[in-house]
């Protein structure tokens, strides 16, 4: 399981540098930092009125901006960040909604994450973006993430980068050897496969736990087009990250041999055909992987063929089941109708709606499982 409490690298040189760009870039309009209130976090999610949705607007106190600005200790008494909320049908009527409850200016200029509930309709997610897309300091670059629990409390769980929370997903997404799969995706990657006929978006789905107040990001939230579809668990999501050649660190156990085989990784490719209106799409991984532990005292070269014969069989059946999941689903995380449309573009036409055909994809997935490395055997 993704779990993640400590999140690798100078976060606060980050943070420095990002203050610094502002200062140099003349996006402040000569406005003093204290009249500002730099917005980091944005997030959506449905309201009780079916028509609007809430806009979570999250920002550094002014003791914490000048903590980290100025190299002064802050003030321990003030909470590190604010959240305000917003209601209405767009985000310019969220963002006055949110405006008057604060006396600094909302500054959406350094929008670094973006929370969106996976409650949120369709119709209200293409609003709210379509809406986003017309602030002209807003870019594309924002992480985005989802979750079906309410923002604020999301929001507010502290983790080890407990003085700006939203760091703390943006550096991990940035990491992406920090992750058994690389989750992270941006806005611009978002909006692209939602837009893109052949292939459904995805992001990564942060769970806090009830209890422990612990942060899970391993889970993958499939979408079609921009109406949330379903959530992978955490197995089927190592798997959706081995078939998209984005996997670092899967493991694998062999009951049969009493074998672990860990750091499973390596490129994924994937080849479209169409023959008589029927599409056969073939997914061809080839593996590297780590040998952590076997029952034997010692390992022979027959043994490890063994091993590696029986992980890239185990690992095959999983990815076909995966996909065969996706196809009930009718989502096409993968790409499969765009690596059709890019190879056959008159037969990608000729189908009607690509969801309709999805379901019927021949499926069949190729592993080729190396062991290169000897861990601590026992």
């Amino acid at each position: 399981m993704m779990t993640f409490r400590k999140v690798p690298g100078s976060w606060k040189k980050v943070l420095l540098l990002l203050l610094l760009g502002i200062s140099l870039t003349g996006c402040w309009d000569n406005r003093p930092v204290d009249s500002r209130a730099l917005v980091f976090t944005l997030g959506l999610e449905p309201s009780s009125n079916p028509e609007e949705f809430r806009m979570l607007f999250q920002f550094p106190t002014p003791p914490a901006m000048a903590k980290y600005s100025k190299g002064s200790g802050g003030s321990s008494q003030t909470p590190p960040v604010a959240d305000v909320v917003g209601q209405g049908k767009s985000v310019a009527q969220c963002f006055n909604a949110a405006q008057s409850q604060v006396s600094r200016d909302l500054y959406l200029g350094q929008i670094q994450l973006i929370a969106i509930s996976t409650h949120l309709s369709a119709p209200l997610l293409t609003r709210a973006l379509e809406s986003l897309e017309r602030i002209g300091t807003l870019d594309k670059t924002p992480f985005l993430f989802v979750t079906s629990q309410p923002l604020e409390k999301v929001a507010s769980v502290d983790t080890d980068q407990e003085d700006f929370p939203t760091l703390y997903y943006t550096t991990l997404f940035s990491c992406q050897r920090c992750q058994t799969d690389a989750l992270g995706v941006r806005l611009w990657q978002f909006a692209a496969n939602a837009a893109t006929p052949g292939i459904d978006p995805s992001l990564p789905q942060v769970t806090v736990d009830a209890k422990t107040k612990q942060i899970d990001v391993d889970r993958i939230a499939l979408y079609q087009h921009l109406r949330y579809v379903g959530t992978l668990d955490a197995n089927q999501t190592m798997t959706f990250g081995l078939l998209k050649g984005e996997a670092h660190k899967v493991s694998l156990f062999l009951p049969r041999q009493q074998a672990t085989l860990r750091a499973i990784h390596g490129p994924s490719h994937l080849t479209v055909k169409e023959r008589n209106g029927i599409v056969y799409a073939s997914f061809y991984l080839k593996l590297y992987s780590t040998l952590e532990g076997i029952k034997t005292q010692t390992e022979t070269e027959g043994q490890l063929a063994e091993l590696s014969r029986e992980g890239s069989a185990v690992l095959a059946h999983r990815c076909l089941a995966l996909l065969q999941k996706t196809q009930k689903m009718d989502v096409d995380p993968f790409g499969v109708g765009r690596k059709l449309d890019w190879r056959y573009p008159m037969e990608f036409t000729a189908f009607k709606h690509w969801h309709q055909e999805y379901p019927k994809v021949h499926m069949s997935v190729h592993v080729d499982l190396r062991i290169d490395k000897m861990g601590d055997i026992k």
